[in-house]
């Protein structure tokens, strides 16, 4: 019977019961969330896979190696019987039964602690998968809210770019302006709605991205405000202290060298003989010459470790330690430039945000009003409100990609510094 892990029979059960879509709108817990994208993202597959078979493994270490049993009919007589006249199958023939053991020496510690470290480098690499494809998650989230964000943002404008089109047509009809007038606003109106239905497309490809990460069916956040509280949260959060010590990735690598160490343990022992012992047992039925009736046969065999003794897969088992301390030593030194780089770029980009936020858009915002009221009272001329409209729309937008600037520089500095997503019972991991 096919034997289940439990983590793995609630990985089943939880596929099998799961929903069918992410509505962005009630985002679940990030732990929920890190479990739907543990059970249902297609990157992670292949991760899961090779975790059962590292187990597998394991469990093959511990196994002993099975005895032999070998049988042997023997001392059957060809021709006439010396002496004559017996009975060739009931008075000659032996019958001989042989149980041998192979026995390990020196080898099943080092298998076995070999087989335990590379099954703990497969639950660090599908934790690492999982880390990546979570900030990954994070990251077509924040775009599908700043998606949303700009589409309100221009929704808006075109709202009041129809609404000064409308005004200028009465005006128009009173013969308080020109026709011209009227034109260049109806056009600004068209070239926002013109906008307005590309940035719907963006829309619509950013949740399909997060379709494919997720592996489910995204839907929007269906309110600007909702959008944005996604991205000030994780914005205003404080990142965790830097620790490469604990990224996944890393430790992955301490543990292959720990396997490769031990495989090259294991591989210097292949000179030690491993014997395989005997006991017989012989029935012979030729007793009437002299031969023994019942004999027991005890032996062992060694093969003598002359050619092949291990060479040639210690020197695997080396370049493989040498190899994994190599990619440490390059990874930390790489994690340590891009964390400090990044925090940088964060800050600086925080402080433009902030700057953005509290001074230049409710500045631009004033102005417009302010032009609004002047330009419909015949008390400004309409191109100054176009511009100034125009610039507070490109405003809003440069906001939300700043927005969205920020938080990609902010899961990249979390990815760095080896922030762990919250990891749900569900998931495997290496304590």
């Amino acid at each position: 019977m096919f034997a289940c892990a439990p983590w793995a029979l609630t990985l089943l059960l939880a596929a099998a019961a799961g929903p069918e879509s992410l509505d962005l709108s009630g985002l679940p817990g990030e732990p929920d969330l890190v479990e739907l994208l543990w059970a249902h993202s297609p990157d992670l597959v292949a991760a899961r896979a090779k975790i059962g078979l590292a187990q597998a493994d394991v469990t093959r270490a511990r196994v002993w190696p099975n005895p032999g049993f070998d049988f042997q009919w023997g001392t059957l007589p060809i021709g006439p019987t010396n002496p004559p006249g017996l009975d060739k199958l009931a008075d000659v023939p032996n019958y001989g039964f042989t149980l041998s053991q192979a026995v390990e020496i020196g080898k099943r510690g080092p298998r076995q602690a070999a087989t335990r470290s590379a099954r703990d480098a497969a639950m660090l690499d599908a934790l690492e998968t999982l880390r990546q494809r979570w900030f990954d998650l994070l990251e077509r989230i924040s775009e599908v809210a700043t998606a949303e964000i700009r589409v309100g943002a221009l929704a808006e404008t075109v709202r009041d770019a129809q609404r000064l089109a409308d005004l200028q047509l009465e005006r128009q009809k009173r013969g308080d302006i020109a026709g011209l007038d009227v034109d260049r606003a109806v056009l600004e109106a068209e070239k926002y709605a013109s906008n307005l239905g590309q940035e719907k497309e963006k829309l619509a490809a950013a949740l399909l991205l997060c379709a494919q990460t997720v592996g489910l069916t995204c839907h929007p956040f269906g309110t600007i405000e909702a959008a944005r509280g996604f991205l000030t949260r994780r914005l205003a959060a404080r990142l965790p202290p830097l620790d490469l010590d604990q990224r996944p990735d890393l430790r992955s690598l301490q543990a292959q060298e720990a396997s490769a160490r031990s495989s090259l343990t294991l591989a210097e022992r292949r000179w030690i003989p491993d014997p395989t012992f005997r006991l017989g047992y012989v029935l012979d039925q030729f007793v009437i010459a002299g031969n023994q009736h019942q004999s027991l046969m005890v032996g062992v065999s060694i093969p003598l470790t002359f050619f092949d003794h291990g060479q040639a897969d210690a020197q695997a088992a080396s370049a493989q330690a040498a190899a994994a301390v190599e990619a440490q030593v390059l990874l930390r030194a790489a994690g340590l430039r891009d964390a400090f780089s990044l925090e940088l770029q964060r800050d600086e980009a925080l402080a433009r945000r902030q700057r953005l936020q509290e001074r230049t858009l409710p500045l631009a915002r004033d102005v417009v009003q302010r032009l609004e009221t002047a330009v419909t009272r015949g008390g400004a001329p309409l191109p100054d409100l176009l511009l100034a409209r125009r610039t507070l729309g490109d405003l809003q937008l440069d906001a939300a990609d700043l927005d969205l600037f920020a938080f990609h520089l902010t899961v990249a500095q979390a990815r760095a510094a080896g922030e762990l997503p919250p990891l749900p019972e569900s998931v495997p991991h290496v304590p």
